[in-house]
């Protein structure tokens, strides 16, 4: 397996996560702030991006709503276009984008700021337009990626779960320390994954792949998609494990193929159940959690605490689309049409 950022990326996750938890204690002040304004926002707190830094906000805002804070996710252009009349100065914007360069994200802060709204900017990039923009940054603090977004992506879903908890118990020094705690596991989870995937290649070639979770799993259902598009070129169906039971189960054939995420305790039997299901009406299913049923395991799952999931989870994902671009004889992460940071809302780069 030849060396390619991507998978340099994908192994040097945990490496960028222990930078990433070093700067977040240094900078408890600035993740206390943040948890602070969203804590006593008198309207509502609207977390808010575009592709994989909007799909990383999935975990941490089912924490807060399961935890009795809740907040809304919506993707930056639609509310930019279609919802920014509703603004209110009463609201708190969270708005991610890694580079802080990324044009509906920067647009909508704009808009928020107008409106007289607090805006809590996370980025990976110091200095960024969407930093000068903000009333204050929290700096995500990960080592960066080339081209496909592998580390920033959990990175930024860490540095928001830090946020969350912070929002729900002040004690986002104690999640740190569990991940900290948690780093050799997800990287003998990784090299395991790259091992166990040479035996992947039946089961990802052929029909597009679905992808089905709940809550803070669906993080990982849309950014897997994302991975697979961005990286293998081929399409993939990212959709609610609830959504797939109202009418998408009619293209159920022996050809379908999907993946299950069931680390989620609050639906894993509700999870576990689509996924038996699927597997009795003859799909090519595998399960991403803990335990199994009657659906083959993609990759054994380690004992880990329920709150890190969305950190490992995607990695089998990062796996397959890495290796399925290579089985497709294309080069991982090397875009044709797009850059690696949209900073227009209109045009394509050229395919040649």
């Amino acid at each position: 397996m030849n060396r390619i950022p991507m998978l340099e990326n994908i192994s040097a996750q945990p490496a960028s996560h222990r930078a990433l938890l070093t700067l977040q204690r240094g900078n408890h002040a600035t993740l206390r702030a943040c948890a602070e304004l969203i804590r006593k926002a008198p309207g509502r707190v609207i977390f808010t991006g575009m592709g994989g830094s909007l799909f990383a906000t999935l975990a941490a805002v089912s924490r807060m709503t399961q935890g009795g804070h809740p907040v809304q996710a919506v993707e930056s252009a639609e509310l930019l276009h279609y919802g920014s009349a509703s603004l209110r100065a009463s609201d708190v914007g969270v708005v991610i984008s890694r580079s802080g360069g990324s044009i509906e994200p920067v647009r909508l802060a704009e808009k928020m700021r107008e409106a007289g709204m607090i805006v809590i900017a996370v980025t990976n990039v110091p200095g960024s337009t969407l930093e000068k923009i903000a009333d204050v940054t929290l700096a995500i603090g990960s080592h960066s990626d080339k081209l496909i977004a592998v580390r920033t992506y959990t990175g930024t879903v860490l540095a928001l779960l830090l946020l969350a908890e912070e929002v729900l118990s002040g004690e986002s020094a104690r999640l740190s320390d569990t991940c900290s705690a948690a780093l050799p596991v997800l990287s003998t989870f990784i090299d395991e994954c790259l091992r166990a995937s040479d035996d992947w290649q039946e089961w990802l070639m052929g029909s597009p792949l679905y992808l089905l979770g709940r809550g803070p799993a669906l993080g990982s259902v849309y950014a897997g998609a994302l991975l697979f598009h961005e990286t293998a070129k081929t399409a993939a169906v990212g959709m609610s494990s609830g959504q797939f039971r109202h009418g998408p189960a009619e293209i159920l054939s022996g050809d379908f193929r999907a993946v299950v995420f069931g680390a989620p305790q609050a639906t894993q039997a509700l999870d576990r159940s689509l996924a038996d299901d699927l597997f009795s009406a003859g799909a090519k299913v595998r399960w991403i959690g803990p335990g199994r049923g009657r659906a083959a395991s993609l990759i054994p799952w380690p004992e880990i605490p329920p709150e890190l999931a969305p950190l490992l989870e995607i990695v089998p994902i990062q796996v397959a689309a890495y290796r399925l671009a290579l089985w497709r004889g294309i080069t991982p992460g090397d875009f044709r049409f797009v850059t690696e940071v949209t900073a227009s809302e209109s045009g394509f780069l050229s395919s040649q």
